[in-house]
């Protein structure tokens, strides 16, 4: 069987050389789709969403995170990769069509997320979660903050940064938020504010969370819910399509999270699909089922302007990276898919 590195480069051969195209075009940069390759050795992959050329640049470090999102963030020109297998996050800058690693920043446990907010990259690891001043685009060490999880169990799937500080999820049950200061300020801090969850049997499996402002949208995916959190308490929720189970079966649910406008997009990993949600300061609203079929089940995605990322597991040794133009209508359209030789972790899109 060939190895990684061997199927990438037979992946890369087939590619056309667009070298001088792309040189041409680099006053008007496409936007670049960012995975990792969640390996042994870990790289980041990215595709071009104008030419679909794909590249494979080292991390640094080992992947084999497993059940997360957000194993990569964006802030401007940056993303961090989180490197799980060995307890650290890679920082890239865009430079032209390419990202450039300029950093390698240690934690003190396995990453499974990562999150920027306030000037500070903030590390969700499998026991703790750590904050790490910014000043540009050069992260600071050591960690200015850090606090233990509610539970600290190995659990931890997802942290978002919000106005207010930052939010995060444990399967096992437990959300909660911590502080995070800025300029100067020493970063994250405890105690864990726990955002109560609905009696069971709806408080199964929290996943996903994204946020907007002060709203945070939080999935509780084995409960098949959508939640709207304000002020640390769950202030409205929405019910997936059903039947959510047959003979014991999971058959969907909502996992993970983005937001394009007045949409949420969540992705079911059991149905292999996208769902569709109306969101407001007020309340959220189920919209529409099977915006988009996918290949194998979604274990992230990402939306920025009218763009769409997706990844899913394809058939566990080649996964696919899927970019879909959003209508104003919040319609779905392939743009187009790029199948990559290993499961992958994580997806953000940076211009």
């Amino acid at each position: 069987m060939l190895s990684f590195q061997n199927r990438i480069a037979l992946s890369l051969a087939a590619v056309p050389l667009l070298c001088a195209g792309l040189a041409s075009a680099a006053d008007t940069r496409a936007p670049l789709f960012l995975t990792a390759t969640n390996g042994s050795t870990n790289y980041l992959a990215t595709m071009n969403t104008r030419t679909h050329q794909t590249s494979y640049i080292p991390t640094g470090g080992n992947g084999g995170a497993s059940g997360n999102a957000g194993g990569i963030a964006v802030n401007g020109e940056m993303a961090a990769v989180i490197n799980n297998g060995s307890r650290n996050v890679t920082i890239f800058v865009r430079v032209g069509d390419a990202m450039q690693p300029m950093q390698l920043i240690k934690t003190l446990a396995a990453p499974l997320s990562v999150t920027f907010g306030q000037s500070h990259l903030v590390v969700l690891e499998t026991t703790l979660a750590e904050s790490f001043p910014m000043f540009g685009n050069t992260v600071m060490t050591p960690a200015d903050g850090s606090s233990p999880l509610q539970l600290g169990d190995g659990s931890a799937a997802q942290i978002v940064a919000f106005n207010g500080g930052v939010i995060y999820s444990e399967k096992t049950g437990s959300v909660a938020e911590l502080s995070l200061s800025t300029d100067g300020a020493p970063g994250l801090s405890g105690p864990n504010v726990v955002v109560p969850l609905p009696p069971a049997p709806n408080n199964n499996t929290p996943f996903g969370i994204v946020a907007r402002d002060s709203n945070v949208y939080l999935t509780i995916a084995h409960s098949d819910i959508e939640a709207l959190v304000q002020n640390g308490k769950i202030v409205a929720m929405a019910e997936g399509p059903m039947p959510f189970m047959v003979s014991g079966n999971i058959i969907h649910a909502p996992c993970w999270n983005t937001l394009s406008g007045q949409f949420l997009f969540a992705s079911d990993s059991p149905g292999q699909q996208i769902l569709r949600y109306l969101v407001s300061d007020a309340g959220i609203f189920l919209d529409k089922i099977g915006v988009a079929a996918l290949a194998g089940a979604p274990t992230d995605l990402f939306a920025d302007g009218n763009l769409l990322a997706v990844i899913d597991g394809g058939n566990g040794s080649v996964s696919n990276a899927s970019v879909f133009e959003i209508s104003s209508e919040g319609e779905l359209t392939l743009l187009f898919a790029v199948k990559i030789p290993s499961p992958i972790n994580g997806a953000v899109i940076v211009n």
